[in-house]
């Protein structure tokens, strides 16, 4: 049975990928040769590694790159998408996709899954950078692009101290570029070509946010040597090419980054990333005089946000370049400076693109499907495809640019809905099928339960003989229909030549259903003998209570709020069962309370940037009253065992000095962060040290029932308050307090005559007759259910309530 489940959460766990993690390339794709004429001969990408949004727009420590976003250029943020990592971004920006998750568990840093790219379609293209990010685009081209890597652990590049090292080796090595091509003719006319791209990945930004945190002086200083670099090389490539008007400069970022110096989530200053492009071909706008205070007077007519991945066709329209055959971006005309034909062109070359990309993808599925289940993307058929790009075909003969643009940009639109569409093609029959798995595994242990306690004898032929439909075995029945859908599940994968996996997705929840309901007198019995003992009213409202708690679950994760629903009816539970009656009064409202409280926490915000470390002192600074209150009231009024409570009280008193120092610890060196001041390094030793002793410091305790949870519960919330900044604390110990007042609950329905809570420890019975818990022997029941529910209930909230 262990494997069998085992086996089972294995594939619930793999079949996430199928359902929401698919690779998002389509194979085989031929790229669209453009029309239009390029704007610019050259482009050169600066992609300035973990420089968020906020970073460019709040502070003028880019004096350059905002004087150029304000005059000759155009800016605006870039939105990406999570995961905010460097490798899914640097592939949204130079091939217009985002993150392959196919990728995932084949390699974090160099992409193993080959696709297209803007540098794919260059004449050559140079890469300066870390070799992580580099290689990604130079694997099996290096016949046009060129790689010039260092690595970024390199003893060399010691980030410790100075974090411009990384950056100035990439300047550096653009500048000897150039100056080696006056002595070197192949190089010269390798430069000398249209159709080329410089791309220099700036690792600096990155590293020191990581290492010195955004909004620091290190970080800032890190920034304005940016700004300076970037400055220089234009210098040099206008100075080589003679200013030609040939050039045009693109400076953005992969990914944002958090105050705490991470990245990977959604929290906004990781997904919004700023761009700034001028030089050849870009719309300049002239008297804009519109500014924004709040983006220290950045012009709003110079502003123009889009999507990370409209960069890759933005590239390539400049340059006239096929865009990347598996980007969904869309190039924004606004910002180029191009005659109407051009833009026109421009936008049909995008959407021929994009629907050559689609049109591939409907047929990978509709080649497969079987017909009469087949459900095409009606607004793009296969007809009003080919109906579609022959009337743009015509427009562009007829040189009607205006229309051109419309029918091309409701072709993207098409386009792109029908990529998603048939992405997710299978999307809701896996969700159904896993979902119905889901059910019969629990059926199925339900069943193994209920056989067990009713004690039925599933031979009997007694019973076997009142179960007949028209005449016919019920069971035999039941074997003839769950094989015809194993024969039909089996069928269906194989004509659609559908992937190995998909026969196990649809065949487990016909063979758990088939298990769980075979045989089906064990479920009639269970009824029977459910309806003896509960009024059919009372069986109703649990059952409808337990599917409300378990949507708004399900729910929560993507609306917080819901879990307040399960919360609530946790709170009146009490007053509604019979169960209340065996409660004192203290500790129903404490529970109620309790839950309620709980509650609040799933409106608030999650955790993220905003800093309120006192909320952090206020939560250790409650459970200090918390401890001093349990070692008073229980521990100093004990007449007995007075040597083994004297050590509790002890390593009580250690552990409120340990909380104590922890509290001025977190106090102090988020004040010294505030400033800008480094963090102590003493100070850091004895957190680690703290941490270190919150797990040993519980096992000293007695076996004690209550003194070893009380023990547990200080040594988690100590390490817990060590990584907090906000709220988090104060949840922390609503829960506790609201878990240890359902561990008395659970302790007074048990019913124990002459055993209280105090006295019982984690003995067994043969070690300590006095202590230990007697051995309750019963079968299941209705509360295990509850107690299951409360369970749930409570682990989610720690998973969602918080982040």
């Amino acid at each position: 049975m262990f494997f069998v489940g085992l086996f089972i959460h294995l594939i619930f766990l793999f079949s996430i990928f199928d359902i929401y993690f698919k690779s998002p390339i389509v194979k085989d794709v031929v790229p669209y040769q453009p029309k239009h004429e390029a704007v610019a001969d050259r482009l050169v990408l600066f992609i300035v590694d973990g420089l968020r949004a906020e970073s460019f727009v709040n502070y003028t420590t880019m004096p350059y790159m905002r004087s150029v976003a304000n005059s000759i250029g155009r800016w605006g943020i870039s939105n990406t998408q999570v995961p905010t990592e460097s490798r899914p971004g640097h592939v949204a920006v130079i091939a217009g996709f985002y993150e392959d998750p196919s990728a995932v568990a084949k390699g974090w840093k160099e992409n193993p899954v080959d696709f297209d790219s803007v540098f794919n379609q260059t004449k050559h293209t140079w890469c300066w950078g870390a070799y992580d990010i580099v290689n990604i685009f130079t694997k099996g081209h290096d016949d046009h692009i060129t790689g010039n890597v260092f690595d970024p652990y390199d003893s060399s590049f010691s980030t410790s101290q100075n974090t411009t090292l990384l950056d100035a080796w990439v300047f550096h090595s653009v500048s000897d570029l150039f100056l080696s091509a006056k002595k070197n003719e192949e190089e010269a006319d390798k430069l000398s070509k249209k159709k080329i791209i410089f791309f220099l990945h700036l690792l600096g930004t990155d590293t020191s946010g990581h290492t010195h945190k955004p909004k620091t002086p290190n970080f800032l200083t890190q920034l304005r040597y940016v700004d300076e670099g970037i400055k220089e090389v234009e210098k040099v490539i206008r100075e080589y090419y003679g200013d030609d008007g040939k050039t045009t400069f693109l400076m953005t970022s992969d990914h944002g980054m958090t105050d705490w110096g991470s990245h990977g989530s959604g929290d906004d200053h990781e997904t919004q990333t700023p761009y700034v492009v001028w030089g050849a071909g870009i719309n300049t706008i002239y008297n804009g005089g519109t500014s924004d205070p709040a983006t220290l007077s950045m012009s709003l007519d110079h502003r123009l946000d889009l999507n990370q991945a409209d960069l890759a066709p933005l590239m390539s329209t400049i340059l006239s370049i096929p865009v990347p055959v598996n980007s969904i971006g869309e190039v924004r005309i606004e910002l180029l400076n191009m005659t109407l034909s051009n833009k026109a062109l421009a936008v049909y070359s995008n959407s021929r693109q994009l629907a050559a990309q689609y049109n591939k993808k409907r047929l990978d599925i509709e080649t497969d499907a079987i017909s009469y289940i087949y459900q095409p993307y009606n607004p793009l058929t296969r007809d009003k495809y080919d109906e579609i790009i022959s009337f743009t075909e015509k427009l562009v003969l007829e040189e009607n640019f205006e229309q051109l643009i419309l029918f091309s940009e409701e072709i993207i639109r098409l386009s792109l809905a029908g990529l998603r569409y048939y992405h997710n093609y299978y999307q809701g029959p896996l969700l159904i099928l896993v979902t119905l798995s889901f059910m019969g595994w629990i059926a199925y242990l339900l069943k193994i339960v209920l056989t067990q306690k009713i004690n039925v004898d599933p031979g009997s032929p007694n019973f076997k003989r009142t179960l007949r439909f028209y005449g016919v075995p019920v069971t035999e029945l039941l074997n003839i229909i769950f094989s015809i859908l194993c024969f039909t599940s089996f069928c269906i994968v194989c004509v659609q030549n559908l992937p190995m996996q998909y026969y196990v997705y649809f065949l487990m929840p016909i063979l758990l259903w088939w298990y769980a309901l075979s045989p089906l007198h064990v479920w009639i019995k269970a009824i029977r003998k459910l309806k003896e003992n509960k009024s059919t009213y009372t069986l109703f409202v649990e059952i409808i209570s337990y599917i409300v708690g378990s949507f708004a679950m399900g729910l929560s994760f993507t609306y917080r709020w819901m879990l307040s629903i399960p919360l609530l009816g946790m709170a009146v539970w009490p007053f509604m069962s019979s169960s209340g009656k065996h409660l004192n009064k203290k500790l129903l409202p404490a529970w109620s309370c309790g839950c309620l409280a709980l509650s609040i926490f799933s409106f608030m915000p999650v955790v993220g940037k905003n800093v309120y470390i006192e909320l952090v002192v206020i939560a250790g600074l409650f459970w200090l009253a918390m401890i001093a209150i349990y070692t008073k009231s229980v521990l100093l009024n004990k007449r007995k065992d007075k040597d083994e409570y004297r050590r509790e009280i002890i390593l009580n008193i250690i552990q409120m000095v340990l909380l104590i120092i922890s509290l001025q610890n977190i106090y102090v060196q988020s004040k010294r962060f505030d400033n800008g001041t480094p963090v102590s390094t003493w100070y850091q030793i004895i957190a680690w040290f703290i941490a270190v002793l919150c797990f040993i410091i519980p096992v000293t305790f007695s076996r004690r029932l209550i003194c070893r949870l009380f023990a547990l519960n200080t040594s988690i919330l100590n390490f817990y308050l060590l990584l907090s900044v906000s709220h988090e604390g104060l949840f922390m110990v609503a829960l506790i307090l609201n878990i240890m007042s359902w561990i008395y609950i659970e302790f007074k329905l048990l019913r124990l005559k002459n055993v209280k809570i105090i006295e019982c420890s984690f003995e067994s019975e043969q070690d300590d007759k006095k202590g230990g818990f007697p051995v309750i022997e019963r079968s299941i029941n209705n509360e295990d259910f509850r107690r299951a529910f409360f369970f749930v209930s409570f682990l989610n909230l720690q998973v969602i309530t918080i982040k």
